[in-house]
């Protein structure tokens, strides 16, 4: 029955040793700004067990909504870094390697730094990239999960008392005008 009762605990223990996944989310995962606002997001990641030299993925977002401004990565990220390609709301094959310091548990890839360029949400899309996976220390691919974030983009409030009292005065001059004619 011992025997038993520690298989399972060992069981259990591996499962739950399996189920850390390596992950890469953005952060936070929801944002609010105001239209014309600049702010950043964190590419973090979590749960890697084994030293990383580097790795790379995609981002995706809604470009109606967000201009990424820039890419900028941790100096820890010192032998090579690039922002990617981009094409519209699509930055292909950003990444990052250290040479000298490679790097386990929890760490940040890099930030990113949008302006809200049009109102309503947006999500921003985290992917693999084919030709950056990320690599342990022995040069071995390491599977990673990608955990996306959303962006609300609304007016400035100023705006919004602006419009609604630009349409009062609109209204007041139609109905003027009706009692006049």
């Amino acid at each position: 029955m011992k025997l038993h009762q520690t298989l399972i605990a060992a069981a259990v223990t591996l499962a739950a040793f399996a189920a850390q996944a390596q992950t890469v989310s953005v952060s936070p995962s929801l944002t609010n700004v105001n239209i014309g606002e600049s702010f950043t997001v964190d590419l973090l990641a979590t749960g890697f067990p084994d030293k990383i030299f580097g790795g790379g993925y995609n981002i995706s977002f809604d470009a109606s909504k967000l201009q990424l401004d820039d890419i900028s990565f941790p100096s820890n990220w010192e032998f090579l870094v690039s922002k990617g390609t981009a094409a519209g709301g699509t930055v292909s094959d950003v990444f990052f390697n250290t040479f000298s310091a490679p790097i386990a548990g929890d760490f940040l890839t890099s930030t990113l730094k949008f302006t809200a360029i049009g109102g309503g949400m947006s999500s921003i899309t985290l992917s693999e990239s084919v030709s950056f996976p990320f690599g342990d220390e022995f040069g071995n691919a390491v599977t990673v999960s990608y955990v996306g974030g959303s962006v609300a983009a609304v007016p400035e409030p100023g705006s919004v008392a602006m419009m609604l009292a630009g349409l009062g005065a609109v209204g007041f001059m139609a109905s003027r005008r009706r009692r006049q004619g």
